[in-house]
């Protein structure tokens, strides 16, 4: 679980830098990664060079915790979608079905109809709307834990295609996790 965890974070990194450089709707999407599994296959539109980059172990702490922070918000983000497609009267299921379709290259609606594609669009306005709000979140956690958007991304690449660099995050993880269920008493 630590370790789909670490990936999910890495992904939800991921997700923000293509958000940074991308537009609202393809932030959207990412939001809706849980529900969505093509969601998940949209990376940002640039190449992904390999990087070779050193990350001291400060810089891996710094991550950890930005990484961490960062996923607590996609978390929230996840339940606000859930909540903004009940709320307009829709299941989720539905709403995928969709967006995957509009999103397609043909730009079908899936068997929509009016009134679905109406409540359809209120939605994806809806999130749109929070989304920006859940960015600037995102941002600042990662600046608050010390790196900037920049380094945050070029970690978090770096350790999709480093072994050893995603080795020393998931046991800065791990350290992490096990001093958080460690009882307060206890030294």
């Amino acid at each position: 679980m630590k370790l789909k965890l670490l990936g999910s974070i890495v992904i939800g990194a991921m997700l923000l830098a293509g958000c940074q450089g991308g537009s609202n709707k393809d932030k959207t999407e990412g939001d809706q990664s849980s529900q969505q599994p093509s969601a998940g296959q949209q990376m940002p539109g640039e190449v992904q060079q390999p990087q070779d980059i050193e990350v001291s172990d400060k810089e891996i702490q710094k991550f950890v915790d930005a990484a961490q922070k960062v996923q607590q918000l996609n978390m929230q983000m996840q339940q606000e979608v859930g909540k903004t497609v009940k709320d307009e009267g829709m299941k989720a299921q539905r709403f995928n079905e969709i967006h995957r379709a509009q999103q397609s290259q043909q730009g079908g609606k899936a068997g929509a109809t009016e009134k679905e594609m109406q409540k359809y669009q209120n939605i994806l306005e809806k999130l749109q709307q929070k989304q920006s709000g859940a960015q600037e979140k995102m941002r600042s956690a990662i600046q608050e834990a010390g790196l900037t958007m920049q380094r945050y991304q070029q970690i978090a690449t770096a350790a999709q295609q480093d072994s050893t660099l995603m080795k020393r995050l998931q046991d800065a993880m791990r350290k992490g996790m096990m001093q958080q269920q460690q009882p307060q008493g206890r030294q």
